[in-house]
């Protein structure tokens, strides 16, 4: 049979199945809707007679089945009771993975005769009969439907582009002209005129580009509906399973988010909707007793705000009890008795987001609110969200998520710290300002600031990021902080100075810099230097443990920054000179960067290094002709020389030697302490 329509069928198949899952569930709330049951029918009737003309008789079968058994409920000769939908959800089960079999080439897993004997019976325990595995769904896919319309016009966009392209080497023809000619006065009209005719350019070009940009950004947007179509269907089984009755909300379903974040976002709806079935609805006897509805509810509600995304999932059951909460962790050590004391209850539940919190005796107490919750704040943090949890004891429990719509560009505030450029994502920043000796008091040996009638805890944010020498940039005796929110938690750091918001795009970090605490990102400013992304809720992190004395005394007294030696690093990966720059400032030496061993060489005759930290593989000249070249100068016959390399054979070594170098570290195995230690012993 031929890919082609083998390709045409499956994607009709997952059409039909889609529209038989979610219908079938509407149909087990409104058991008399006709036209509905007339769909289901339709979907049934289709997937046989496809499946029959491509010889997939075993599909066939099923589909046979499934459309008799719905004309029987249609003509009033079978109720339509959850016992039927049941049986019809199964068929769709397995028909879906015999499609998914088809796909991979595999042998059935479905037992047809057993599937047969269970619809002719009308068995209300097919799950029991049938040894259907249900599919681990892939996430989401590598490519994504979009309209032509938006195609269209990112290739339209694509045409304007080239088309200034030709107007810009028209220009350039036409500047070069005017380079040449002679006449003065008229020459300099002429150039003015070229002037104001570029800048239209330059401007209907960023306009162009801008377009662009957002036409592209829509093509990764997905509908929040990609990742919950599944959802109604989960909730409704296990709750069945446990003798629960429990509806699923879902609204917002339209709102379109990065394809990225859904990835992030479908293993953390799937661990809390489970929670709130197994451990938060009660059974409909308890719920009766309390005076509730025996019927529970679980609502996922999406909504926008500004660039973020807020999803909230919100149950009506037992909800969380503080004081049981406070009483466990005191148990366990992660608070102490005085903490205790002091915890307010909104406060005391985000303690179930503590690593290994939780066991099957806070599952029964707590309504196991903390079951692998450390692993969903985990995966927030990763994407660069906010986790808020509200509960009422015997009423509900709400997880509330704020998330960035897209994780490939973000409006971010950008700072300078001990002399580098970071970026602080803008939804954690609350205000900057600048603060005084006096702003500064000293609470339980901790510094914090006055930030209209709110104490806030003060930070030196170089040295949360491990800059041992402390710069600290004061002008007018005034020293520049950001304030940075998490949650309800807030925090200011002092910085060197604020640049005030732009909007960047984020490029992950390579594998060398995957594991450097507070980043988790960078991004290529305007003059083409980069500046790392930092992770706040990494810094908060940090902050919870660190030491905040010395910053009023730092504006009472001048430092004077003191440089370990003078470095160069050659590298043409922007990902491991940044890393390494940075590993190195932080420790208090000066670094100077070198793109190529053609660019070492013209800096070396504009400063005096102590060291230098090149890599192999360059353009140009490598690693090792840079070392031999500088082991021919006088000024640099004796100046410690490191390879920083991914090759690791010994000959590599070996060629380092010869070629002069001092050491030789590789990539694959770098951390940060093997490059430190491997300076210090060189140069101190």
């Amino acid at each position: 049979m031929s890919s082609k329509y083998l390709d045409i069928f499956l994607k009709e198949a997952q059409e039909h199945l889609d529209s038989l899952q979610t219908n079938l569930l509407v149909l087990e709330k409104e058991p008399g809707n006709k036209p509905l049951i007339h769909e289901l029918l339709r979907n049934a009737h289709t997937l046989k007679g496809s499946a029959r003309m491509l010889g997939f008789e075993d599909i066939s079968v099923i589909g046979h089945r499934m459309e008799d058994f719905l004309k029987e409920m249609e003509d009033g000769e079978r109720p339509v009771d959850s016992a039927a939908i049941d049986l019809l959800l199964q068929g769709s089960d397995a028909i879906s993975r015999m499609t998914e079999a088809l796909a991979n080439g595999a042998d059935s897993p479905v037992d047809l005769e057993k599937f047969i004997a269970a619809f002719d019976q009308g068995l209300s325990t097919a799950a029991a009969l049938l040894d259907i595995e249900k599919p681990e769904a892939e996430i989401l896919g590598d490519t994504i439907r979009t309209s032509v319309k938006t195609l269209d016009s990112v290739v339209n966009l694509l045409g304007e582009l080239i088309i200034n392209k030709k107007r810009f080497e028209d220009k350039s023809e036409a500047l070069k002209a005017l380079g040449r000619s002679s006449q003065g006065a008229v020459a300099t009209d002429q150039i003015m005129a070229f002037q104001q005719a570029l800048e239209e350019d330059v401007l209907y070009l960023g306009y162009i580009i801008q377009e662009l940009h957002a036409e592209a950004m829509a093509l990764r947007m997905l509908p929040l509906r990609t990742i919950t179509e599944g959802f109604i269907r989960m909730v409704r089984d296990l709750s069945k399973a446990q003798g629960k009755e429990i509806d699923l909300e879902i609204r917002g379903e339209h709102i379109e988010i990065d394809r990225l974040l859904l990835e992030n976002l479908k293993p953390m709806f799937l661990h809390m909707l489970t929670n709130a079935v197994d451990h938060g609805i009660e059974r409909p006897e308890e719920r009766v007793a309390r005076g509730k509805p025996a019927k529970g509810t679980v609502r996922l509600t999406a909504r926008h705000e500004g660039n973020n995304v807020v999803i909230e999932i919100r149950d009506d059951g037992v909800g969380m009890d503080p004081a049981k909460i406070k009483a466990k962790a005191l148990g366990r050590g992660i608070i102490d008795k005085d903490e205790a004391e002091m915890l307010k209850d909104e406060d005391a539940l985000y303690l179930t987001l503590r690593q290994g919190f939780s066991t099957s005796e806070i599952v029964t107490d707590i309504s196991g609110r903390g079951v692998g919750m450390d692993v969903v704040k985990m995966n927030i943090e990763k994407v660069k969200g906010n986790l808020t949890l509200r509960s009422e004891v015997g009423a509900y429990t709400e997880v509330e998520l704020t998330l960035p719509l897209t994780l490939a560009v973000i409006d971010a505030l950008m700072i300078s710290c001990s002399g580098e450029q970071y970026a602080i994502p803008l939804s954690y920043v609350q205000e900057t300002l600048k603060i005084r000796s006096s702003d500064i008091a000293t609470v339980a040996g901790k510094e914090v600031l006055s930030v209209r009638n709110i104490t806030v805890p003060l930070f030196s944010l170089a040295q949360i990021l491990g800059f041992e020498e402390q710069k600290t940039s004061i002008a007018g005796g005034k020293l520049a902080a950001v304030i940075l929110k998490q949650r309800d938690q807030i925090i200011a750091c002092t910085i060197d100075k604020s640049h005030g918001t732009s909007e960047i795009v984020v490029k992950s970090l390579g594998g060398q810099l995957k594991k450097v605490r507070h980043t988790f990102g960078a991004t290529v400013m305007g003059d083409g230097n980069p500046a790392l992304i930092l992770d706040v809720p990494d810094i908060f992190a940090t902050a919870e443990g660190a030491s905040s004395v010395g910053l009023r005394r730092s504006l009472q007294e001048s430092q004077t920054f003191v440089s370990r030696g003078n470095i160069l690093v050659v590298d043409d990966s922007i990902t491991t000179r940044t890393m390494e720059k940075s590993i190195l400032v932080a420790n208090g030496y000066e670094v100077t960067i070198a793109i190529s061993a053609e660019d070492a060489l013209d800096k070396i005759g504009a400063a005096n290094f102590d060291l230098v930290i090149s890599d192999v593989e360059m353009p140009g000249l490598n690693g090792f002709e840079l070392t031999a070249r500088l082991r021919a100068i006088d000024e640099y016959k004796n100046t410690p020389v490191i390879i920083v390399s991914s090759l690791s054979k010994d000959e590599h070594k070996r060629k380092a030697i010869e070629a002069g170098a001092q050491a030789y570290i590789v990539k694959g195995a770098f951390e940060q302490g093997t490059l430190l230690d491997t300076v210090e012993s060189l140069i101190g």
